[in-house]
């Protein structure tokens, strides 16, 4: 700064002129022996060469800064760039947008909740539809499975005797209908009696799908033990032989196992061979 400059330089000079205050009238002579200073020029002169002086004006220099609001702003302009003396309202402003970010976050987070939240009670919903449908299915299967082993049933008596042959057939028990009561009196409970078959070998004849007895011209009697499945698989081939073995042992008659379905799966290399009566759809 020159001595010829303007306000700063005179509050500067004005302030100077207490610089001897706190000095021994040698110190003040030495540098000034007239003790005349008036202008910036005087004071650089004063200062030059002098390191206490120097130490003591500054100290003088910045309380007077301190004190002094305008001459601290105007250096304030002259040390900092434009982009610095912006800082203080860029960040008050920055500040503003965070806030505001942080309301509109807020409020965001508010409606992903209640989002959450309905997309939770809507899920339980859907989860009960499911569950209902799933009940109804099941139950529908049911009822078209019995249904279907119901029609099966009597279809298998007419298919059995006329694969054996013979001339009249009758069914003896069926898992789906009233079993005729001379089926438990007349064959199961002798053949516990008599030790021919245990009580697990009668219930298994009770769980068969249909037992049907059939008699030729001439009395002679073969009986059939038929399990029924919209699908026969090798499960259905060794029920069949199984129960068939347990009835004739129970009855003494020639049984034959047999499976009624719509289809059949290609059976395993261990699958006993089973008559296939074809149920039509």
């Amino acid at each position: 700064m020159s001595a010829s400059d303007g306000s700063g330089s005179s509050r500067l000079c004005g302030s100077a002129k207490g610089v001897g205050k706190g000095y021994n009238e040698k110190q003040v002579n030495a540098v000034t022996p007239q003790n005349n200073i008036t202008t910036m020029q005087d004071i650089l002169d004063a200062l030059d060469g002098n390191p206490d002086l120097q130490r003591e004006f500054h100290k003088h220099l910045v309380e007077v800064i301190r004190k002094d609001d305008d001459l601290r702003e105007e250096l304030r302009k002259e040390i900092l760039t434009q982009e610095l003396l912006q800082l203080p309202a860029r960040f008050t402003r920055l500040e503003e947008d965070v806030a505001e970010i942080k309301g509109v976050v807020r409020r965001m987070a508010g409606q992903i909740s209640n989002l959450e939240g309905g997309q939770t009670r809507m899920s339980g919903q859907i989860s009960n539809l499911e569950g209902g449908q799933t009940r109804m299915s099941g139950q529908i299967s049911n009822l078209m499975g019995h249904d279907y082993e119901a029609r099966a049933i009597e279809r298998s008596r007419r298919m059995v005797r006329r694969y054996l042959g013979m001339e009249r057939a009758i069914v003896l028990h069926a898992s789906e209908q009233s079993s005729a009561p001379e089926f438990e009196r007349e064959i199961l409970v002798p053949a516990i009696r008599a030790g021919r078959i245990s009580r697990q070998q009668a219930d298994e004849l009770e769980d068969a799908d249909c037992i049907i007895r059939c008699e030729d011209e001439q009395g002679n009697v073969v009986c059939g033990v038929v399990e029924i499945s919209v699908t026969v698989q090798d499960h259905d081939r060794s029920r069949a032989v199984e129960r068939a073995e347990i009835f004739s042992a129970a009855t003494g008659l020639r049984t034959l196992p047999f499976v009624v379905g719509q289809e059949e799966e290609e059976p395993g290399a261990d699958a006993p061979d089973v008559p296939f009566l074809e149920y039509p759809q």
